[in-house]
């Protein structure tokens, strides 16, 4: 879907959700190169910075939620073509980014760009909140009981971080060919907006890092734990199974096809049989408790 906007020192044209006939017109009216449309279908794109003859071609990726992927937190990737009095922005998801830019932050394609490039940083840090607090929440819960759900949410927080940490280093080394792009930034105005740009990517990285060691430590712990309960249970199968297999030996001792003391008198019998039992089998549980062992 095509979305042009005229303003005062070049035209913006958005094109969100495209489908085949929005890249036919992108090939046939706005004469975009056919490498360069097939950059923009892929998702696994990377930021980047390439020149072409005509225009430059300009891709950063954004935080996005998509539930219809594996990992619901991933990043998407915003094409961005300029050439002296158009720019062109191209998502293949909607970016809701792109309609918080107001008309004074378009006096230039220079500021305009780097505004788009701003509020993009500014978002992780959103999304990045966002992940601690469901990670804080995970933990609480894994601290009342251990369960797989929480440990799946974990799983993804971790791929998440993962994901945003590529992008993010990719997107400042975005930052860094813009800086050394000829004429992009010009005036003190795109300098401060790239500044503070590099500032929040900055910030960004340094979460991300913080929140990885943290869900680092936090799986490290749970999984001790996983371990050390494992272990006591498995313990204790064993202390059971050997208290347990005292009456079997007797009952089996005096199954025997033998003579045995006592075995013309049943009473007699039963009641040392008995005994026998329960004197082994406290004896047994003495131990245990004693020493501990549960």
């Amino acid at each position: 879907m095509f979305n042009t906007k005229k303003l005062n020192t070049f035209s913006w044209v958005n094109v969100g959700n495209p489908d085949h006939e929005d890249f036919e017109r992108l090939l046939n009216e706005y004469r975009i190169d056919e490498d360069t449309i097939s950059d923009i279908l892929d998702p696994d794109e990377q930021p980047r910075v390439e020149l072409e003859d005509d225009y430059k071609v300009i891709i950063v990726r954004f935080p996005i939620v998509n539930r219809e992927i594996d990992t619901t937190w991933h990043t998407e990737p915003l094409s961005i073509i300029y050439s002296n009095k158009q720019v062109i922005t191209v998502c293949r998801k909607r970016c809701d980014l792109l309609d918080k830019i107001k008309e004074d932050e378009m006096n230039t394609r220079e500021v305009f760009i780097l505004n788009i490039i701003y509020y993009i940083a500014e978002s992780y840090l959103r999304a990045l909140k966002e992940l601690n607090k469901k990670l804080i929440a995970s933990k609480k819960t894994l601290q009342e009981r251990v369960r797989k759900q929480e440990l799946m949410q974990l799983l993804e927080i971790e791929n998440a971080y993962t994901l945003y940490m590529a992008s993010l280093k990719g997107n400042v080394s975005v930052m860094d060919k813009l800086d050394k792009l000829r004429g992009f930034v010009k005036d003190d105005d795109c300098e401060e907006l790239s500044e503070d740009a590099r500032i929040e990517f900055g910030q960004a990285i340094e979460v991300v890092t913080s929140y990885s060691k943290m869900l680092k430590s936090i799986k490290e712990t749970f999984e001790s734990v996983i371990n050390i309960d494992s272990n006591t249970y498995i313990n204790r199968l064993t202390i059971w199974n050997i208290v347990l297999m005292v009456p079997s030996v007797v009952v089996g001792y005096y199954g025997m096809n033998m003579e045995l003391p006592y075995t013309n008198h049943s009473y007699t019998a039963l009641v040392i049989f008995i005994s026998i039992m329960v004197l082994l089998i406290g004896y047994g549980l003495y131990t245990v408790i004693r020493r501990r062992i549960f």
